[in-house]
């Protein structure tokens, strides 16, 4: 089997498990989402192992699952506010853990430990609030009662979209390059219709519920930038440790990391906006 046939095959079943954790209720999407963040804080040690840092590893991944239990509980309307307060101190539990080792690079430990649960694992955690979180859903003219899959699906359409886009035109008319030093194929031109192709796709999907457009071409612009600055952290990170993938779990893809760097930066930044809107809604 190829390369490209093994690309092909992972990436439509990648696309189907996705689609199908996502669509089918709230444990199914956070039940997903955990496996992903923990394989994705996982691959960040390992790549943090391979330039002589030493991270937490098994405790960082305890802190991380407690911490996204937390988040992932919280949207749900389990938990009410004060239970976040808790990710403070877990995070502390990890530096003062650093006491008992005897390490040459302490503070570097720490803030990789650290960065690993930032960087992933809560980013990951608040994908669980765009399918469940109603509270800019009558905005986005989304009808639910409780769970609805559409907002997240349109996040990830936009997201692969994006990237889509960019690939094909920067294939195509790829000419200036975007960051050469950090990542030598991307250029302005994929950049343009990699933006191109998420504001149609946005625009269909503002049109598909009922005319709210200005938010959803707005979701793709933050996706957009958001995204592609994700994109190239995440290559800034593999080209400082010397790899080309941040893993191998996905044959013709590379790891969790390759395939949700840009998911890692424009999810926050998604739901901060779609708060805002809901802010000013009530506000008003």
């Amino acid at each position: 089997m190829n390369d490209l046939t093994k690309r092909i095959i992972t990436g439509v079943l990648f696309v189907v498990v996705l689609l199908l954790a996502i669509t089918t209720n709230k444990y199914t999407l956070a039940g997903l989402f955990y496996i992903v963040s923990m394989a994705g804080l996982y691959e960040f040690y390992m790549l943090m192992e391979k330039v002589s840092f030493k991270p937490k590893k098994s405790a960082a991944m305890i802190v991380g699952s407690i911490i996204y239990g937390i988040i992932v509980m919280y949207s749900f309307g389990e938990f009410n506010f004060a239970y976040l307060l808790f990710i403070f101190p877990l995070l502390v539990s990890l530096v003062a853990l650093e006491l008992f080792r005897k390490s040459k690079d302490p503070v570097t430990n720490i803030a990789f430990s650290v960065m690993g649960i930032l960087y992933v694992v809560i980013p990951l955690a608040i994908l669980n609030f765009f399918a469940y979180d109603p509270t800019y859903y009558n905005e986005m003219d989304i009808n639910t009662n409780n769970y609805s899959s559409l907002l997240l699906v349109g996040f990830f359409v936009i997201q692969w979209a994006n990237d889509s886009g960019a690939y094909l035109f920067g294939s195509l008319l790829g000419k200036y390059k975007l960051f050469e030093r950090i990542s030598p194929n991307k250029t302005w031109e994929g950049f343009y219709g990699g933006a191109l192709l998420a504001v149609i796709t946005g625009i269909i999907f503002g049109q598909f519920f009922d005319g709210k457009t200005i938010h959803w071409i707005t979701v793709a612009l933050i996706i957009v930038i958001f995204g592609t600055l994700g994109d190239l952290t995440e290559s800034q990170i593999k080209r400082s440790c010397g790899v080309k993938d941040s893993g191998n779990l996905l044959p013709g893809h590379g790891g969790i990391l390759d395939r949700f760097d840009g998911v890692l930066f424009s999810a926050p930044f998604v739901l901060a906006y779609l708060q805002l809107v809901y802010l000013q809604l009530i506000n008003n």
